[in-house]
């Protein structure tokens, strides 16, 4: 064998060595990072919090990444939904304040805008990929603020790309999520304070935005997969909404009661349960149907993780929608109509009885469902403070108020200016009537005035 063919053997084989792959590696992991980092943003909000019966604010840590060159900043919700004001601090490790402009609870997604006027650096913009490209295996790494430490790379691969959640899961301010997408599960570290991080693949393209961790095992962290949040930020930037149509049914997936119900291995979605006085009710659906197409289109839900795609199907039209449904029941099938109408806001306005020791919030049409209330009528406690009056008077977090002194309270604007006339008076006693469990009751509130608390020690999103 010649010279020049040993030599060329010898080549190639330092070129497929295992140093050689490791070093390749290394420099498509050191190239991703160099791409996104720069784009990084450290959150610093403070947020509202009414859970223990008395507003209470918080600084909270979390993280972001610059999405759009007018300085927007896409991070969760449960990170600056609840923000009073918010300090981010960019690769340059220079501070500067944010806007929230808007959020969407069900994804959990919020966009910020950077307030530059008064920078001098420039701004990063990363890349957006494809989380529908993406493979289980595939490598990642997930960039943010664990447990306040900013700047944090971690590594690891798509443990799989179409986890699913039920939207039993709430935020921190009440909100369900979840309940329109699926989730890319990585074993890269995400902890508290990666919420809002960018999950980069190693082409340096960000492929979902980090929202949960679980102390339940280690190596299971969640991410928003990219193509959902591409299309709630659109919507925020131009909306400042996301609009979703309701028509207020619930489904399981098929996979195990198919034999009950006539229908086919690839074909139909159970529906679960009808929420009162919802389009569907309405419209004469009734748990147990399974609805087969809508406006001629075939749906199926046969696994759990084809639930999502069932739900944006409905939630992706315009509000006032006229849709049609094909329904199997009782081996008939039938057609029929629905109006979809907006989904409107999942929860209330939050307010502080400061005076009286408990915090309440406006019942949208949601809570009222939710809850089992009978309507939306009065306000619902989300708190009550130890060792207040509404405290010592057996007040509890899920009460509804429907009257204050014998006055019936319509809901949460009359309530408001009622309590700052009796805040504002001599009162020193005040009958509440209450809703607890489908029984009215009567609590005298004794006031005596309460202490102000100020802001509490930063946490970790």
């Amino acid at each position: 064998m010649s010279k020049v063919l040993l030599i060329t053997g010898l080549i190639l084989s330092l070129a497929g060595s295992p140093s050689a792959q490791v070093n390749d590696l290394q420099e498509k992991i050191f190239s991703a990072r160099d791409k996104v980092l720069p784009a990084l943003v450290h959150i610093q909000p403070v947020i509202k919090d009414y859970r223990t019966g008395e507003l209470k604010k918080q600084a909270v840590i979390g993280s972001g990444v610059i999405f759009h060159p007018d300085g927007y900043v896409v991070t969760n919700y449960h990170v600056a939904g609840k923000a009073e004001r918010i300090i981010c601090t960019l690769n340059s490790k220079e501070q500067v304040p944010a806007t929230y402009i808007g959020g969407d609870p069900p994804t959990d997604i919020a966009v910020l805008r950077l307030e530059l006027d008064e920078y001098e650096g420039e701004i990063a913009v990363a890349d957006l990929g494809d989380s529908d490209a993406l493979q289980v295996g595939q490598m990642v790494l997930a960039m943010g603020s664990p447990l306040s430490l900013s700047r944090s790379v971690s590594s690891g691969v798509v443990s799989t790309k179409d986890r699913y959640f039920s939207s039993d899961y709430r935020l921190p301010s009440g909100e369900e999520t979840g309940r329109y997408n699926l989730w890319v599960q990585t074993d890269a570290a995400i902890n508290p304070g990666n919420s809002g991080g960018p999950l980069v693949d190693l082409a340096g393209r960000v492929i979902g935005i980090n929202s949960r961790a679980t102390f339940l095992a280690n190596n299971l962290g969640f991410a928003i997969p990219i193509n959902i949040v591409k299309e709630v930020t659109a919507a925020i930037l131009s909306e400042g909404k996301v609009a979703r149509s309701w028509i207020g049914v619930y489904a399981q997936a098929l996979q195990e009661l198919e034999d009950y119900f006539g229908a086919g291995r690839e074909r139909g979605v159970l529906i679960s349960s009808i929420d009162p006085g919802s389009p569907a009710e309405e419209s004469f659906l009734k748990a147990g149907d399974v609805v087969l197409e809508i406006d001629g289109q075939p749906v199926s839900a046969r696994f759990v993780e084809e639930l999502p795609a069932f739900y944006r199907s409905i939630a992706s039209r315009p509000p006032g929608t006229d849709i049609n449904l094909k329904v199997l029941r009782n081996d008939e099938e039938f057609s029929l109509p629905v109006k979809t109408r907006p989904l409107g806001e999942l929860q209330g306005e939050d307010f502080e009885c400061s005076d009286w020791g408990f915090t309440v919030k406006a019942i949208t049409r949601h809570m009222q469902i939710q809850n089992q209330l009978r309507d939306t009528l009065g306000v619902f406690v989300t708190g009550v403070k130890r060792v207040g009056a509404a405290d010592l008077a057996g007040l509890r977090r899920g009460d509804v108020v429907l009257n204050v002194n014998k006055e019936h309270v319509p809901g949460f604007a009359y309530f408001t200016s009622r309590y700052g006339e009796l805040a504002a008076g001599d009162s020193e006693k005040i009958l509440l009537t209450l809703m607890r469990g489908g029984a009215k009751r009567l609590v005298v509130l004794t006031v005596d005035g309460q202490e102000q608390d100020g802001e509490g020690e930063p946490s970790n999103e």
